[in-house]
């Protein structure tokens, strides 16, 4: 874990050359008294539980605390910390979509602590309130080690040498919390049904999806039946909360769209020229009343999701095709018997 300190002289002056010094050590320089120390530990999203999500944006909050008691893997020379050396007790992991790792301030004050000594605080995750996001409610303890700030001649003044986040149970420092974003796939599958219908036809279909951390999905077309797991798709970018997947397919194709946490919501519109000579029936989703090319508004769950459309066109029915005709059946009966009377009159003559 890369820890960074910056420190700041309480009294006296300090050289340009001292405060160099003791920034690239990771450390108060030895006889200057730092007022503020900081550092940070990481804060990660892991993404290998999602298909084809962003890195959702939004804050994510810790408490820092006190322990009740120290742990078993304390050594000798730690202490209990208390609340009025804790800076910062809600520090906060602010993700902008752009990073899936963040590091997060933790900010102390070396003139409240009275004494060197490992001094122990608790810090947890807080719900983060991200659909999808998982907690990583884990224990950790922070580490503050406190030294003589004159080790040679110690005068009663103190500085923070080092800060280190600790697991539960001691064994591990990395210092970084992760949390898995889990989404999931929203299926539109396109099936024909009628005498009158064609492969050949196109219908475009749009997908409107809402929700206020989600960054971007991936959208993909294929046969009905493919995996698609590995065709890299399209990004479709989130703006304000609201981003539209929109695709052509034919019968027996689908649109997939991927990276969806679970409470999104979404509705589908089906559109094109040849859309208007068929009509709509939807399976796993609810149509629109007064209207069968587009869906209610509709809610991810935790699994995914498939919405089956099923197109039908059927050809005018033959009887109709006969009365329509019937006249002109007529006309050519008629014709021909009069025809045959003629014939007959004149082979009697």
């Amino acid at each position: 874990m890369k820890t960074i300190y910056l420190s700041r002289a309480k009294s006296g002056k300090l050289s340009l050359a001292l405060a160099a010094a003791a920034l690239l050590a990771g450390t108060a320089a030895p006889g200057v008294l730092a007022e503020t120390y900081t550092a940070a530990f990481t804060k990660t999203i892991t993404m290998t539980a999602a298909h084809g999500a962003g890195v959702p944006q939004g804050e994510i909050k810790f408490t820092i605390g006190v322990p009740a008691a120290l742990p078993g893997w304390a050594g000798d020379t730690a202490v209990l910390g208390t609340a009025g050396q804790i800076r910062d007790a809600e520090p906060t992991a602010t993700f902008t979509g752009a990073q899936n790792s963040v590091s997060v301030p933790l900010l102390f004050d070396s003139d409240d602590f009275t004494a060197p000594g490992d001094y122990l605080f608790t810090l947890q995750e807080q719900a983060p309130g991200i659909a999808g996001l998982e907690q990583d409610s884990a224990l950790r303890y922070i580490q503050v080690h406190v030294v003589n700030a004159n080790p040679e001649a110690p005068d009663g003044t103190y500085r923070i040498e080092s800060l280190t986040v600790v697991t539960a149970d001691g064994a591990d420092k990395t210092g970084a919390f992760t949390n898995a974003y889990t989404t999931h796939a929203l299926t539109v599958e396109k099936q024909l049904s009628g005498n009158f219908a064609s492969l050949r036809d196109v219908f475009t279909f749009t997908i409107t999806l809402n929700d206020p951390h989600a960054t971007s999905v991936t959208a993909k077309t294929g046969a009905a039946g493919a995996d698609l797991t590995d065709d890299d798709g399209t990004e479709v970018a989130f703006v304000n909360g609201t981003a539209t997947a929109t695709a052509q397919i034919r019968g027996g194709e689908k649109l997939e769209v991927t990276g969806l946490p679970e409470t999104m919501t979404y509705t589908i519109e089906e559109s094109g020229d040849a859309a208007q000579y068929y009509t709509t029936a939807w399976d796993g989703a609810t149509a629109t009343p007064g209207s069968d090319k587009t869906t209610q508004t509709q809610a991810m769950e935790s699994e995914d999701q498939t919405v089956t459309v099923t197109n039908t066109r059927n050809a005018p029915s033959p009887t109709g095709l006969l009365l329509d005709a019937a006249p002109y059946g007529a006309m050519v009966l008629a014709a021909g018997a009069g025809s045959v009377l003629l014939l007959r009159k004149r082979r009697d003559a």
